[in-house]
């Protein structure tokens, strides 16, 4: 076994199918824990008081428009109802009536907010491994 100095070597060790020192982690919260985490530790970020090893790059959930009375509308067009989950919400309103996507525009996957924290995020955490949820982009 390889002596790491990285929480990147090490999921780089799993990804190889090497066994690591140890287990590597990376944790996530919703809203409401995520918020009280923030406030104990007195940070926005918790990636470092966590020591997570995965540098989760974009948005947990996507991007989404308020417009108001707790609809959000994300980047498909979907409305999503945040009054009971604050987090994901409901669909509130569908974007093909029809099953057929012959006058349907899809987002453009070029969207500067699909890549704003990369290169910062990179920078600023160096020993982590960077990933990019393709579930988050269109």
């Amino acid at each position: 076994m390889q002596n790491c100095k990285t929480k990147r070597e090490v999921i780089k060790m799993v990804l190889d199918g090497q066994k690591p020192p140890y287990v590597p982690w990376s944790f996530k919260f919703t809203q409401e824990p995520k918020e009280q985490l923030q406030k104990y530790y007195g940070v926005e970020d918790l990636d470092v008081v966590l020591g997570n090893h995965v540098l989760q790059l974009g948005s947990d959930i996507g991007f989404f428009e308020y417009l108001g009375n707790d609809l959000y509308q994300d980047v498909f067009k979907v409305v999503w109802d945040r009054s009971i989950d604050k987090d994901i919400g409901d669909v509130k309103s569908i974007v093909l009536p029809e099953p057929t996507l012959e006058r349907y525009t899809f987002p453009d996957p070029l969207d500067p907010r699909f890549f704003a924290n990369i290169e910062s995020e990179i920078t600023a955490k160096p020993d982590m491994f960077p990933y990019r949820t393709e579930s988050q982009y269109p």
